[in-house]
């Protein structure tokens, strides 16, 4: 049976959003492939995105027309992935879930899925999003050492799709932050997660910066700020993992991806998301 992996929610667009279809309400199901999709309505471009990716449904988005237009992929941007994933990749975890849901008869079904977090704090702290874990009843998260432990949410803000895990364990390495205010469109990044929560180690894509301070708002509520438009593919799984810049240092949390856009996804910028995990945490 596959698990079902999480990515980014869903989101409405600012100023007023251009004309959108239906939107659509991702569900958890047991053998399914989960992504909390983005679909998003490009104000510049003045065309239309959206559907489905990875299984979870997908809401629309605008965004608004002063936003940086995308730029293409610069051919031969200098990133060493390699060196870039040994560097970070000991302070990444799988984040696995379990929870009980209803099939289409109405009957129980046990649920589960898998996302990505990171480090934070040595002492058994991991970031990733709410959505990854919100209304699990059992979370492990697994060290890239193989150690397996229960983990529990101990601080949560499902507004700003954030949640800081706890862990027992001591002396883990901690994930190295970058500064996200300093990223400059075309800036070259790579995303690291769990992606189809394959086996064999985390997935890594590379792109680079498309767009900065993104606005989005997901199909849970919570109006995204700030957020890092890139076009290294983010896919199902890769929710809560570290978006990456040249140096090795995480600038954002990978939240989000356009369901049927292609080379559209989203993250969290990273000083965001400090300022929300030191306020969760005082």
């Amino acid at each position: 049976m596959s698990v079902p992996t999480f990515e980014p929610r869903e989101t409405h667009a600012y100023p007023a959003p251009a004309p959108h279809g239906p939107a659509h309400r991702a569900r958890r199901g047991g053998g399914r492939v989960l992504a909390a999709s983005v679909a998003i309505v490009a104000a510049v471009a003045a065309a239309g995105a959206g559907g489905y990716l990875g299984g979870r449904d997908v809401a629309r988005a605008s965004v608004p027309a002063a936003a940086p237009a995308v730029v293409p992929a610069v051919s031969g941007a200098a990133v060493n992935a390699p060196a870039i994933l040994a560097k970070i990749e000991p302070s990444i975890v799988t984040v696995r879930t379990r929870s009980v849901g209803v099939n289409a008869l109405m009957e129980p079904v046990a649920e589960q899925g898998t996302g990505t977090g990171f480090v934070i704090g040595a002492d058994g702290l991991i970031a990733t999003n709410n959505h990854v874990v919100e209304g699990a009843q059992a979370i492990t998260v697994t060290l890239r050492d193989g150690r397996t432990s229960t983990a529990k949410v101990l601080r949560s803000d499902p507004a700003a799709d954030l949640a800081v895990l706890r862990v027992n364990a001591t002396d883990l390495p901690v994930a190295p932050l970058g500064d996200s205010s300093t990223l400059k469109v075309g800036d070259p990044v790579i995303a690291i997660g769990n992606a189809l929560a394959l086996p064999g180690g985390p997935t890594v894509t590379e792109g680079i910066v498309s767009a900065l301070d993104r606005t989005v708002q997901t199909d849970a509520g919570a109006r995204l700020q700030h957020v890092i438009q890139t076009d290294a593919a983010i896919n199902p799984g890769n929710s809560g993992g570290p978006l990456v810049d040249a140096s090795g240092r995480i600038v954002g949390i990978n939240t989000a991806a356009a369901g049927d856009a292609q080379n559209i996804g989203f993250a969290i910028a990273i000083n965001g998301a400090r300022h929300t995990i030191d306020d969760l945490l005082a």
